[in-house]
């Protein structure tokens, strides 16, 4: 159990996707917290350990490989967080020019995902106060026995202050899907009886009592919702490039690529 869990710290985030982004439940809610494991403890060997948003300025103009607006990932953040999603499945992508080139592509969009997904939250004023960020925080952490989190990090070069720093990045992704999606989402008498039907008729004899079904009811009530926002969340992110195109320097990117300069992945797209 304690390798699954060190697997989730330092691969969990791959997709972006909205499953990343579980809302957060009571501290008491065991389930809950096994599902932000799932989604949220892993912010290095994914999709974008070092990257951290450049500001204008910081590097010249010509070196950004994405833009959205002010915010930008430059080709060695890019580069260096390439070098640490590599790190998640050694050896699977490296002897494999196609996976190689499918990678940097998921990569790439990615990071433009999570660029417009900034500017967003910023037109929006969202914000993680210090109060919900140190009551994440410490829900992830007692998950796990005493100093497995810390010692995770510390075995795979990752320093704490840096995996908070990300990690409260993820926590505004979360407030912003919620903000932007989760009001759209309606669940029905009939929903939750299908999803009851499919996934617990005939092992759910230990809910007997009143308090055990009404616990049940809210995990299929919750997973009923995050595959309703799973499923809204891609034509919402097209919406959202539309809104604030993401600029890809095509020239960094052929080269990257090793081809020549052409149409690149993440544009409007």
């Amino acid at each position: 159990m304690l390798i699954v869990k060190k697997i989730k710290i330092l691969y969990g985030i791959a997709t972006g996707r909205p499953s990343l982004c579980p809302t957060l439940r009571g501290q008491g809610d065991r389930a809950g917290v096994i599902r932000r494991t799932r989604g949220w403890i892993a912010l290095f060997l994914g999709l974008v350990g070092l990257w951290g948003c450049g500001q204008p300025g910081s590097e010249p103009a010509e070196d950004y490989l994405i833009r959205v607006g002010e915010r930008k990932v430059t080709v060695r953040e890019f580069l260096q967080a390439f070098e640490l999603a590599q790190a998640a499945y050694p050896g699977s992508v490296a002897q494999n020019p196609a996976g190689l080139k499918e990678a940097r592509t998921q990569l790439l969009n990615e990071m433009a995902t999570e660029l417009v997904m900034f500017k967003r939250a910023e037109e929006l004023g969202l914000s993680v106060s210090d109060a919900e960020f140190e009551a994440a925080v410490a829900a992830v952490r007692s998950d796990y026995p005493p100093g497995v989190f810390e010692q995770t990090l510390i075995e795979s070069a990752v320093r704490f202050d840096a995996w908070k720093h990300r990690f409260r990045s993820r926590l505004l992704m979360e407030k912003l899907v919620n903000a932007e999606l989760r009001g759209q989402i309606a669940i029905s008498p009939e929903d939750v009886a299908g999803y009851y039907d499919q996934h617990y008729r005939g092992t759910a004899a230990g809910a007997a009592s009143d308090e055990k079904f009404q616990r049940l009811k809210e995990t299929i009530v919750a997973d009923l919702q995050r595959q309703k926002i799973e499923d809204a969340y891609g034509a919402w992110v097209v919406r959202l490039k539309e809104k604030y195109p993401v600029d890809v320097n095509r020239e960094a990117w052929g080269r990257l690529e090793g081809s020549e300069p052409g149409a690149a992945p993440g544009d409007g797209t």
